[in-house]
């Protein structure tokens, strides 16, 4: 299975940007192109396999971490998928490693949003091989990743209440509910790294029921706005945690 195939990922935002709509958020149109995203060199995942499926056999001890993706070793075989069709009017999205724009100077995750509308992006962390590869969630009480904005102007920047993560599985294709970054990161505009620390329970509420947190395989982020935007998102340290 391609990058391709998961176009329609793309159409799970219509979920979140309907619940936006009712902000004062109108729903654009869904992201119409996949793009793989550049690959940091290629490693083993937590089960020493490149791009099996590691599963958590056991609830983890408290302080545990699992490191997802990192762009220094963890997560080498992830690819993304963004949206620029290059039609007048609408936003343009592109998503891939970006050496140096990590914490501490490591290698970091990149969305570079710019234009009106919706912007995003989605982070397959096996690079959508095998089919059923996915992280078991429930062993970990959380999901964290670390993520900086910069943009020239708050006009420019991002809408801090729409940017929001949604996360996909492999195993029914279900997407999880949507959680609004701001809700678990206050300020994390500011230019400066933000850890952001998102309980797994919040994933599988409501419209995310039907998620499975068993196969975790994809990370998505997607933010909207009526204006003009042109802003970088950086994220880096994707991981599992048991707090």
């Amino acid at each position: 299975m391609t990058p391709n195939s998961y176009r329609s990922c793309a159409y799970g935002w219509l979920a979140v940007l309907a619940s936006m709509s009712a902000a004062g958020c109108l729903c654009p149109p869904c992201p119409g192109a996949v793009a793989a995203g550049p690959v940091a060199a290629t490693a083993p995942t937590a089960t020493g396999a490149t791009n099996a499926a590691p599963v958590a056999a056991a609830p983890a001890a408290a302080g545990s971490r699992l490191v997802l993706w990192d762009g220094d070793g963890a997560g080498g075989g992830a690819q993304g998928w963004d949206a620029c069709d290059g039609k007048p009017g609408s936003g343009c999205s592109k998503v891939g490693a970006a050496p140096g724009g990590g914490v501490n100077g490591s290698v970091g995750l990149k969305l570079h949003g710019e234009g009106p509308g919706w912007l995003g992006m989605g982070w397959n962390l096996f690079g959508w091989y095998p089919e059923n590869a996915g992280y078991d969630m429930t062993p970990y009480s959380h999901l964290t990743f670390q993520i900086r904005v910069e943009a020239k102007s708050a006009e420019t920047g991002p809408e801090v209440g729409s940017v929001a993560v949604l996360l996909g599985c492999s195993k029914i294709k279900k997407d999880s509910a949507t959680v609004v970054v701001e809700k678990y990161a206050k300020g994390f505009n500011d230019g400066k790294w933000h850890k952001v620390e998102i309980p797994v329970a919040a994933f599988t509420k409501g419209t995310g029921a039907g998620f499975d947190p068993q196969s975790f395989w994809e990370f998505r982020l997607a933010t909207w706005s009526g204006s003009p935007r042109n802003f970088d998102i950086y994220f880096d340290d994707i991981a599992l945690e048991k707090q």
